[in-house]
């Protein structure tokens, strides 16, 4: 075999890891948004083009917190965003609960999301993968969770009748003021 077979084999070899790759990172289910070591975005799968607002090719390069806007829904103050606190501090940082992502539209989308450095073989940080997704349905069940429980918690405790729970060994758990 001759030398230029080989470096053909592994061009090639490289070309299907890497389509292989991208592929991979398109089918994930939650939005994906990989940075630079910089902080600048340098991709963005479906899922993220989709809940942030931003195509891929209008996104790339530009610094991750323009792409990528986060807010915490009760103060609306704006969030430390994940990634780039995980580029500062070389490790995997987790956003608190409520945070919303203001898409580029304007319009926002409750998330929980997570940032994780991306290492060389070295360990040398190169960049920051962002993961996160949209968690409105599961807010909207939460809430309605909450009112339901509201509203018995009501009705029992303004009951004229007795109400109680005992647990399978007869202890009483519950019972309201009649």
């Amino acid at each position: 075999r001759s030398a230029k077979h080989d470096l053909e084999t592994a061009a090639d070899e490289i070309r299907k890891r890497s389509e292989w790759l991208r592929i991979t990172l398109a089918s994930i289910g939650d939005a994906v948004i990989t940075t630079d070591d910089d902080g600048r975005v340098t991709s963005l799968n479906p899922v993220a083009e989709t809940l942030t607002g931003w195509p891929q090719a209008e996104a790339l390069g530009l610094p991750l917190e323009q792409v990528f806007v986060i807010v915490n829904e009760e103060s609306r103050q704006p969030v430390t965003n994940p990634a780039l606190r995980s580029l500062q501090d070389g490790r995997i940082v987790s956003l608190a609960n409520h945070t919303l992502l203001i898409r580029r539209d304007g319009s926002e989308v409750a998330i929980d999301d997570s940032g994780a450095p991306i290492r060389d073989r070295s360990g040398e940080m190169t960049g920051v993968v962002l993961v996160f997704r949209d968690i409105e349905e599961r807010r909207g069940a939460e809430r309605a969770l909450q009112k339901s429980e509201s509203r018995y918690r009501t009705l029992i405790e303004v009951s004229p009748q007795s109400v109680w729970m005992a647990s399978p060994d007869g202890r009483l758990t519950f019972t309201n003021q009649w």
